[in-house]
């Protein structure tokens, strides 16, 4: 059915120079274009599937998106059991639901973001590996090829479509636990923007500023390596172009939609080698001990860390400028590096994305969070070393943005 791939391990060595080797591992096809999603039961049946699992959520299931996949798969006579419970932040009981439905499939579709995508990739270890999904925390946990995994993104945000990556949410722990492994590649990405124009400006904002923050934290990370760069400067300026469009008339500028989910895309693939930054850090446990969205978390903490690291790596983040449009001839690397950090921050100012503060953080919670942001993962790779005090600056300075903006 699925031809088999090399699966090589994740590495995020650091500073890597212009002669040391690297890996480069994207595993399988991308279908892009207005219209790509009515195809799916045709790729599907060219791939010799005869039984699927479609993971997905209520909210699509309620605006007729998820219908669409559903009648595309079933007229090409392939059988499709349908998860379609998924929650913000997708929990292990989640996974454990998906994997029990799909023990006999053939392949698993995540359509939706990265909170149907993400537990479908778990689901796809768990079938075919066993245990809990907490037994793969971290990354080439697992030894068997995890089912195949067919990704739909109905958002321009995560780019779970195009990475290695899941992150589940553990309840228990107030955790989310990121899983890394090449196996768990979608083997088909469907990207179809047209599922993109009913979505909210809120929800648009932050997935687009998620997606963002993906390609500049890839930019600007230590294990950055030229296929990464020239993948992570494209993602920023097409995002930098089209996400107050697509936030503001997304429902009639079919070009904002169509830039955005192509960046989206090309900042995942970014990320898969070069990683993420402190940014991500941060974010994930406001996401885990105050249900802050993911997007609008990395919104927030995205300019405030740019700012922190923009000593450690000026010229780069005086290429941000430049991407975004900016004429930094006769200036200073210096003062084009600040150009970047504020075209980041005056973007942030034009989004609908609420403030931490109406989801309940405060100064007594920056211990936690801090003491949470120094096991991330991203954290070694970031441009410049952190400590738990310079967290809680950085939190503290996150909680002053949009606090007074009545959204």
């Amino acid at each position: 059915m699925f031809r088999p791939v090399a699966q090589l391990p994740l590495d995020y060595s650091v500073f890597k120079d212009k002669k040391s080797i690297f890996s480069w591992a994207p595993s399988g096809a991308i279908l892009f274009g207005n219209g790509a999603a009515a195809k799916t039961g045709e790729e599907l049946k060219k791939l010799g599937v005869n039984k699927a699992t479609l993971v997905t959520d209520q909210g699509l299931v309620k605006f007729g998106i998820a219908a669409k996949i559903t009648e595309s798969v079933e007229n090409a006579g392939i059988e499709l059991n349908v998860y379609d419970q998924c929650e913000p932040d997708s929990s292990v009981e989640t996974v454990e639901k998906i994997a029990d439905l799909s023990k006999d499939a053939d392949v698993i579709i995540g359509l939706g973001g990265g909170s149907s995508m993400d537990p479908a990739k778990a689901a796809a270890i768990v079938v075919t590996n066993g245990g809990s999904i907490r037994d793969y925390q971290g990354c080439d946990k697992f030894k068997t090829a995890p089912l195949p995994i067919v990704a739909i993104p109905t958002a321009a945000g995560t780019g779970s479509e195009c990475t290695p990556f899941a992150v589940i949410a553990d309840r228990q722990r107030e955790w989310k636990m990121p899983i890394g492994g090449t196996g768990i590649m979608p083997a088909l990405a469907i990207c179809d923007p047209e599922l993109t124009y009913s979505l909210p400006a809120g929800i648009t904002a932050a997935t687009g500023m998620d997606a963002l923050t993906h390609a500049i934290e890839a930019y600007t990370s230590r294990c950055t390596e030229p296929i990464s760069d020239a993948l992570a400067c494209q993602a920023v300026k097409l995002i930098a172009g089209a996400l107050r469009p697509a936030v503001y008339r997304g429902d009639s500028d079919k070009d904002a939609r169509y830039d955005m989910m192509m960046g989206a895309m090309l900042a995942g693939y970014a990320f898969t080698t070069a990683s993420l930054g402190i940014s991500h850090c941060m974010a994930h446990p406001l996401g885990a001990q105050y249900h802050v969205p993911h997007g609008v978390a990395n919104a927030l903490c995205l300019p405030v860390v740019m700012e922190f690291n923009m000593g450690a790596w000026p010229e780069r983040y005086a290429d941000i400028a430049g991407f975004f449009g900016v004429n930094t001839a006769g200036l200073s690397v210096r003062e084009a590096a600040k150009k970047g950090v504020a075209c980041v921050y005056e973007l942030l100012e034009d989004m609908p994305v609420p403030p931490l503060a109406s989801f309940g953080v405060t100064e007594e919670s920056l211990e936690r969070l801090a003491d949470d942001a120094m096991l991330g993962g991203d954290r070694p790779n970031n441009a410049r070393m952190t400590t738990k005090d310079d967290f809680i600056r950085l939190y503290r300075k996150v909680m002053e943005l949009k606090k007074d903006e009545k959204i």
